[in-house]
């Protein structure tokens, strides 16, 4: 295995952000033992007899006073290229208080689980990062990989996220209850409510969903009596798109405005909320 890795320089500074991880608690990983990368935007390439897997890793200033952070593996939807979620979601990345990695999936939406495997060894030997708190987020085309990631990786995610897309895992019994928010429009509502079927079953839960109606078309189910949490964000008349305030670049297009429902703050908070325990 080898890697290349290059700074680029920044298009917009990053603010400064408050550390989500208490040192005391923290599991650190290998990366928190030699000197700190500099806040930026680090490109990356992990390469495996499975290929050749691109990434990009904003590390937010305040890092080295924060370390060991969170770690936010977002893996890229659509055509699979991980430029335009970058740039999209900009405004966004600014103030995420742990290592953003947008990864590309163009080479494979169906990329072995050893590749990803891969991919987060290096990445906890080049960045200070709480192994306890590793997330995944997988939406439309890449949701049935994130989906196999958490299942077969369940001792290592966190808890994940995403939507738009069929997210069960079809030949994996996870080892834990992982935590699941998750997202839906009109157009995706039969995948995802297959998926939050197995992964209640998975994790325990009520059948049945206690539902907050926030305005505009959005419910929100929240399940009962689960070992891991699973929540659920209907939205009555949204298509195939991500419900987020802010979108620009060239993935606005993919983007729709709520204003009771931001579709990463959602995500961030519950991961946040949920370290692997």
């Amino acid at each position: 295995m080898s890697a290349v890795r290059r700074l680029i320089p920044l298009v917009l500074l990053i603010s400064s952000v408050a550390a989500c991880s208490d040192g005391a608690d923290a599991s650190p990983s290998p990366g928190c033992e030699g000197t700190l990368v500099s806040p930026g935007e680090y490109e990356g390439r992990t390469v495996t007899a499975d290929g050749d897997q691109r990434y990009w890793v904003v590390v937010p200033d305040g890092y080295e006073e924060a370390a060991p952070v969170p770690l936010y593996l977002h893996l890229a939807s659509g055509g699979g290229d991980v430029d335009p979620f970058l740039a999209g979601w900009r405004p966004y990345l600014d103030d995420v208080a742990g290592l953003m990695v947008m990864v590309s999936t163009r080479q494979s939406h169906e990329r072995s689980i050893e590749t990803m495997r891969a991919l987060l060894d290096q990445l906890e030997r080049e960045y200070c990062i709480d192994t306890d708190r590793i997330h995944a987020i997988g939406t439309s085309s890449s949701a049935s990989t994130v989906a196999i990631l958490a299942c077969e990786e369940a001792a290592r995610i966190a808890s994940f996220g995403g939507g738009l897309g069929d997210l069960r895992s079809h030949l994996c019994e996870p080892g834990r209850a992982v935590p699941l928010v998750i997202f839906s429009g009109d157009a995706d509502r039969h995948d995802v409510d297959l998926t939050v079927e197995q992964w209640t079953g998975f994790n325990g839960c009520e059948p049945v969903p206690v539902a907050e109606d926030l305005g505009s078309g959005i419910s929100k189910k929240t399940f009962q009596g689960c070992e891991g949490d699973v929540i659920y964000y209907d939205i009555v008349g949204m298509g195939h798109v991500w419900p987020l305030h802010e979108c620009t670049g060239p993935g606005a297009e993919y983007c729709a405005a709520y204003e009771e429902l931001d579709y990463l703050d959602e995500v961030i908070g519950f991961f946040d909320g949920h370290p692997l325990r």
